[in-house]
């Protein structure tokens, strides 16, 4: 359960999370939780104090689902933190995660009628996009929302339209990336596209030992710098 440090600088951490372990702990749970957040912290308190709005995320700057792994960043000043979360906002930071899925089981509960692409067959790269709203018992799952659907269903869902770029690079694998992320959303296109993920109990993937999603590539601006930077790790889930 503990994360890889693959990347250290005055202003930010790039870590690599196992699969099992929570990004942040909820809102109102014990700040003691495990996480990836408090085990960072024995070595990099400042990663506590800032962030003042959202004491429970610290520097976290985006979320990983417990079930998948890979990369995520974290802030180590609060400058570091504002910057990091401009480039968000503009569309600047770029997450490629590789995902694996061997069934092709169409959910029709609260979907809309998908009109993208096959991603497996297309040639290329598929964008889907989609606003979401919850759905579900406990509002777990999260559905897409489409300009054709009722006005009853469009006011569930949030102002912002989420893109996700899909290219099937092969043996059942393919790479998701966005650039501005919603709970569940990759996992969410891929159910809506026919494609859910192996392993994804919630969307009904294949059964697996595990989530076949692992996010594995970042990119954005250097927050001091302004130089674009680029992390890696490999691509096998964990």
């Amino acid at each position: 359960m503990e994360p890889a440090i693959i990347a250290e600088t005055e202003a930010f951490l790039v870590v690599d999370k196992p699969a099992g372990l929570p990004t942040v702990p909820l809102k109102k749970s014990d700040p003691a939780d495990c996480t990836l957040l408090s085990v960072l912290a024995k070595e990099y308190p400042e990663i506590l104090e800032i962030n003042p709005s959202r004491p429970w995320e610290g520097g976290v700057l985006h979320r990983l689902d417990t079930a998948t792994s890979g990369l995520v960043t974290v802030a180590r000043t609060e400058e570091a933190l504002k910057k990091l979360q401009m480039c968000q906002g503009a569309g600047l930071f770029v997450k490629s995660y590789v995902a694996e899925s061997s069934a092709h089981r169409i959910i029709e509960e609260g979907f809309p009628d998908y009109p993208y692409d096959d991603p497996e067959t297309a040639a290329g790269a598929v964008m889907i996009g989609s606003l979401f709203r919850p759905y579900g018992e406990g509002r777990r799952q999260v559905r897409p929302v489409t300009e054709s659907e009722s006005e009853i269903i469009k006011r569930k869902a949030g102002p912002q339209w989420y893109m996700t770029k899909i290219e099937y690079i092969g043996k059942s694998r393919y790479c998701c990336s966005i650039s501005a992320g919603f709970r569940h959303q990759i996992r969410c296109h891929m159910a809506w596209a026919d494609h859910p993920i192996d392993g994804d109990r919630v969307y009904l993937g294949k059964e697996r030992e595990g989530l076949a999603l692992r996010c594995w590539k970042i990119s954005f601006p250097d927050p001091l710098t302004g130089m674009p930077m680029l992390y890696e790790t490999d691509k096998e889930f964990k």
